[in-house]
């Protein structure tokens, strides 16, 4: 049976409090008080975000009502021209579990706005992640098991005779790309890394399929052709021997790697794709998401 989402205060009990310390993350938290990641946005009224900060008190609500729930459970906020259906099929849901959840009797009464609970097993891998930019998983980086090496026994992919136009992001972010590369070297030197080298080819892939998820109004790993990330850096012309690639929808460069980061091992594809040893180079695209959000699509490869 699927457990029903209580309200944000539905346990009828006090919370209790805890005082966020240095290395703690939300899915840290809902693993260590035994409630999801949702039972804790929803107590502090954090909307979709899934950053805490140091110092700031989060009210911890009873584990009551929660049973049955996975720590991954996340809050998603419903944006504008999202449908329950659309937005179960994006996070690889059943609509009836996700109206289940939610207490929700009729799929078409949701509305801008609305906190929905997404009862998922594991990190977002390829849905549009929430429009803060405090990743989610949502947003993320192609797993670990499809990021390899090319050899006689991997089937070619047949990448489209013409690439995909790959216009500029908006003159207002042109930056963005890389100040996002920036960042993430950033958190590379940190961790004593060598930085990944900037990549125009590869950023032109990126910057195509940053441009698709924009023109369909949601993104994924998926392209809306069917193509996935080895297909789009082969048909611009880059030929890998590695690949990953990690994306989110966010309003800054520092909230897409921030997303990226916020993960737990060993749950941490995406943490682990920006601190990867065995990719040498990065491209970044970026593309308008509506509501002041944007899409980030960072390509990872090695020649």
């Amino acid at each position: 049976m699927t457990p029903t989402a209580p309200s944000a205060t539905g346990s009828g009990s006090t919370p209790r409090t805890h005082t966020v310390e240095r290395g703690d993350t939300l899915l840290g938290l809902a693993r260590e008080y035994g409630v999801p990641m949702a039972a804790i946005q929803l107590e502090n009224e954090m909307g979709d975000s899934t950053v805490v900060q140091v110092g700031q008190e989060l009210g911890i609500p009873p584990r009551s009502g929660w049973e049955g729930a996975s720590a991954f459970w996340i809050v998603h906020v419903v944006r504008e021209g999202e449908t329950l259906v659309g937005i179960a099929k994006a996070y690889g849901l059943k609509a009836a579990n996700l109206k289940a959840v939610n207490g929700i009797s009729d799929a078409d009464l949701i509305g801008v706005g609305q906190e929905l609970v997404l009862p998922l097993d594991g990190p977002a891998a390829t849905l549009p992640p929430p429009p803060t930019d405090t990743p989610v998983p949502a947003p993320t980086p192609t797993p670990a098991p499809t990021v390899g090496a090319s050899d006689a026994s991997d089937p070619p992919d047949a990448p489209p005779p013409t690439a995909v136009p790959a216009a500029p992001p908006p003159a207002d972010v042109a930056a963005w790309p890389r100040e996002t590369v920036r960042l993430i070297n950033q958190v590379r030197a940190q961790h004593g890394l060598e930085p990944l080298v900037y990549n125009e080819t590869l950023a032109r892939a990126a910057q195509a399929h940053a441009n698709d998820c924009s023109q369909r109004g949601w993104c994924s790993h998926t392209g809306s052709d069917g193509s996935n990330i080895k297909t789009r850096i082969l048909r611009v012309g880059y030929d890998p021997a590695s690949w990953a690639e990690c994306w989110a929808q966010r309003k800054t460069p520092q909230g897409a790697v921030d997303i990226w980061m916020d993960e737990v091992p060993p749950n941490d594809p995406h943490r682990r794709t920006l601190l990867t040893t065995w990719l040498s180079e990065i491209g970044v695209g970026v593309a308008e998401a509506g509501w002041g959000y944007y899409y980030f699509i960072a390509d990872f490869g090695r020649p």
